[in-house]
């Protein structure tokens, strides 16, 4: 009798009253947000983003690849000679045009002229080339230096003209000039670099300049008013805040810490989506996650022990129980910008992989290291129930990134969590990491037909024969289980519904440039002193 009680006269009244009233409140709100994006960018504001890490820096020579905070900070900061449109072909920014030579063995560049850095140099080819002549000089060790190994020399040819002599033809040359995922393909003030101060307080030609930064608390952009595009940027200042907790970090965006946050935590995102305050953007890339294999460390010098392994593993379970299935299985390491088809991909079964570790004959014990995470120690834990099902003893041993990433070096594991790197042409990178010479070959694998596949793509300019040799690889990576892939790289962003103008997200680099502040009219958070982890003030929310 209490049950149905409750749904009769005017309690049931007032409860579809107040529905009604929250549902219309809500239709009005959406089209407000609507319409003041419809309107147009509004110029003002200050945007707060949280990123996963503390950033490394902004020097090619001292910080080499960009983690993804790193990325939305230097793309503020500085600018490429190319971009790249919706569908990833490079398209002019600090420079105008690119023409190979017939024989595919030099470029010449025109830049673009009237720019100058934030510091009043002057952009010309005095600065590209001396950007390029300080990362090839072998005296420097540039870390990235076998990434752009075809590059032997650049030349100036003009005040605004210069020219990239290569070794030999290279398809990957526009893909690396306009990437956005290393700190060479952005062209810093030769003042800054020559002063030593570019590391830590960059300067370059982009949309917003440096300003502050706050190891451990904030690193602070503000609008450029002299920027070459004149209508653009539109925000004020953006705030870039580093927090390595990912829950923390959403629970700073919920309370109005920060108004944009980069996050992978599956729970997070599918809240996120039914938050009507919030808007959740999304965008796939190359370069999986996934577990790299020591392919020289017993048991697994056999190959019989890593196809057991890849057997045993399921990809699709794994995503579901780690991260909420927001990422997609992946059986190769391209992101869609190359399909290769099944690739030889071993599914799960583990009835054969018990079947292969029987002919190996022997009991198989490994060790995992994984990241010192709540995530990390999940990823472990879903591995080890996986493994445990064909009789293979898997222990865990959790690490902080810097050691983790010193024993993979150095060849002291067996499994490791892993990271590929997401760039745009997958090539180059896959090169040092697989043939038997290359720099990045942690995995210790070594096999002729993959080095002569690797050479193929390197050096042939045809695109069939080298999308023909690139599928080679994915599938020699799956014939001899050099990764497990753990899901394929989808980066995420979630925003307040005022939040307008995001509109791509290249390999995790916001283009702030474009971003604008609409919602209700309010303004973002403005940049607060107190740590993510205190009690902060709730901000009013928003419908999408």
């Amino acid at each position: 009798m209490a049950e149905r009680h409750i749904y009769q006269g005017g309690t049931l009244r007032r409860y579809s009253f107040v529905m009604g009233l929250l549902v219309f409140l809500s239709t009005m709100l959406a089209n407000h947000l609507d319409a003041l994006a419809a309107a147009g960018p509004k110029p003002g504001g200050v945007l707060t983003v949280g990123v996963e890490l503390e950033f490394r820096g902004f020097d090619p020579l001292k910080a080499g690849y960009l983690q993804f905070g790193d990325r939305s900070v230097i793309s503020a900061i500085e600018e490429r000679l190319f971009d790249t449109d919706e569908k990833g072909k490079p398209v002019p920014e600090l420079a105008l045009s690119a023409t190979p030579s017939p024989d595919g063995s030099s470029w010449t560049i025109e830049l673009r002229q009237g720019i100058s850095f934030h510091d009043g140099i002057p952009f010309n080819s005095d600065a590209v080339v001396e950007h390029w002549q300080r990362m090839l000089a072998p005296k420097n060790h540039f870390s990235g230096a076998s990434y752009i190994e075809p590059v032997q020399s650049v030349t100036k040819i003009g005040d605004y003209t210069i020219r990239f002599n290569l070794k030999h033809p290279w398809a990957a040359f526009m893909a690396m000039l306009s990437s956005t995922q290393w700190t060479g393909a952005y062209i810093p003030s030769p003042k800054a670099v020559r002063e030593n101060t570019q590391n830590h307080a960059p300067v370059g030609t982009g949309p917003f300049l440096f300003k502050q930064w706050l190891v451990n608390d904030r690193l602070v952009v503000i609008k450029n008013p002299n920027y070459w595009r004149k209508e653009k940027p539109y925000l004020d200042s953006v705030v870039f805040r580093p927090v390595p907790d990912v829950q923390t970090r959403f629970s700073g965006l919920l309370s109005g810490v920060t108004d944009l946050i980069l996050t992978d935590r599956g729970p997070d995102i599918l809240q996120a989506r039914k938050d009507r305050s919030l808007k959740v953007y999304n965008s796939d890339a190359s370069g999986p996650y996934a577990f790299i294999i020591n392919t020289t460390a017993p048991p697994l010098d056999d190959i019989r022990v890593r196809r057991a392994l890849a057997h045993a593993w399921n990809q699709d379970f794994y995503l579901k129980a780690v991260n909420n299935g927001i990422l997609p299985v992946v059986k190769e390491p391209f992101g869609g910008l190359l399909t290769c088809g099944e690739c030889g991909y071993r599914d799960y079964d583990p009835t054969l992989a018990k079947k292969l570790l029987a002919e190996y004959g022997k009991p198989v014990s490994l060790e995992l290291l994984g990241s010192d995470t709540p995530s990390g120690r999940e990823s472990g834990e879903v591995m080890q129930r996986l493994f445990k099902e064909i009789g293979v003893t898997l222990k865990f041993t959790p690490q902080a990134e810097g050691q983790l990433l010193k024993r993979v070096m150095s060849g002291d594991y067996q499994i490791s969590g892993w990271r590929l790197m997401d760039l745009s042409d997958m090539g180059p990178y896959l090169n040092v990491c697989l043939h038997s010479k290359g720099k990045f070959n942690f995995s210790h694998y070594r096999n002729p037909r993959m080095d002569e596949l690797l050479n193929t793509q390197q050096m042939d300019t045809d695109s069939k024969a080298r999308q023909t040799a690139l599928c080679g690889v994915a599938n020699l990576i799956n014939e001899d289980v050099i990764y497990l892939y753990g899901g394929g790289r989808r980066f995420y962003v979630i925003a307040k519904a005022g939040i307008q103008g995001i509109t791509r997200i290249d390999q995790g680099s916001i283009r702030l440039a474009e971003a604008w502040v609409g919602g209700d009219g309010q303004e973002p958070q403005k940049p607060q002193k107190k740590k993510l982890t205190e009690k902060t003030q709730k901000t009013q929310k928003t419908r999408r």
